[in-house]
């Protein structure tokens, strides 16, 4: 594993912000599926209680990410498609998203949450792809969808986050060095705080905490915790996601460990576009397909 978190300084760093709890809806969905015979009506019925969450539920189970032949018109559907845990890991990104977003819309909260879908259903198909199993893309899936969710908290309370960030970027900053100096955080630690507040498995929390630092995941003694390192950064890469969230595309990261993070998922460039056809066909644009 990486090293620990150092919880002090992660309190110093949180002066100003507010990580989100758990919300109800989320924590009475787990306490019925941790039950012996879980009753997939109750758990559609939460869901159900929020128009809002329920609505954007279904749009994305219906989404090309899943290649559904028919539509779903039914959170009830839904659950008995996918598989209940499959559903409250999809159900905890879209509350994410309602939960952070706090109804914004303006275009970078916009980019963002657009951005945090591409890369985790590019994750899950890379996952997929290299056939690791249905866990690993699980995880992938919630990885690539949560990885950037301390951002959003910045952004709140930073209006011209993206704009420092761009400026940034083009100085050849790295992000963590851009968010320090300016913010005095770093949406890895937000990140991370929400993953562990939210009960996320630990190895996803541990990479949303070092994923703006390679040298530290690339060294992890976990090979499942590098695994889900090296396939969200592979997502972010095929996904242009430094260019949809701040128009640059510099990808300093890509070019300095690219070739140490293929070697993890045992890929090399020229597999790369195997990887661009897979994604495409499911769906997602990518660096070989626009």
């Amino acid at each position: 594993m990486v090293k620990p978190i150092d919880m002090s300084m992660v309190e110093q760093a949180l002066t100003g912000f507010t990580i989100p709890p758990q919300p109800e809806v989320l924590l009475r969905i787990k306490q019925e599926i941790e039950l012996e015979n879980p009753n997939i009506n109750t758990i559609a019925s939460l869901i159900n209680m929020d128009i809002g969450i329920a609505g954007f539920t279904l749009k994305v189970v219906n989404s090309a990410y899943f290649g559904l032949r028919r539509k779903i018109s039914s959170i009830e559907h839904a659950c008995k498609f996918l598989g209940l845990n499959r559903v409250v890991k999809l159900v905890s990104s879209v509350v994410l998203r309602f939960t952070l977003s706090n109804g914004q819309t303006d275009p970078f909260t916009l980019r963002q949450w657009n951005s945090a879908m591409d890369v985790g259903s590019a994750a899950m198909l890379i996952a997929q792809h290299l056939r690791l199993g249905s866990d690993c893309a699980d995880d992938s899936y919630s990885l690539g969808l949560f990885h950037n969710a301390g951002s959003a908290l910045i952004h709140a309370q930073f209006p011209d986050y993206a704009k420092v960030m761009k400026v940034g970027l083009n100085k050849q900053m790295t992000i963590a060095e851009i968010e320090q100096v300016y913010f005095h955080v770093t949406h890895e630690t937000l990140g991370f705080m929400i993953a562990q507040s939210w009960g996320l498995a630990q190895e996803i929390a541990n990479v949303i905490a070092y994923h703006h630092h390679p040298e530290q995941l690339l060294g992890s003694t976990d090979l499942y915790e590098k695994r889900l390192f090296a396939i969200l950064k592979l997502a972010e890469h095929m996904t242009g996601e430094e260019a949809a969230l701040f128009e640059t595309a510099n990808e300093s990261e890509w070019q300095q460990y690219g070739t140490a993070i293929l070697d993890v998922l045992e890929l090399d460039e020229m597999h790369l576009l195997d990887v661009g056809d897979f994604l495409l066909e499911n769906g997602v644009e990518n660096h070989f397909h626009r």
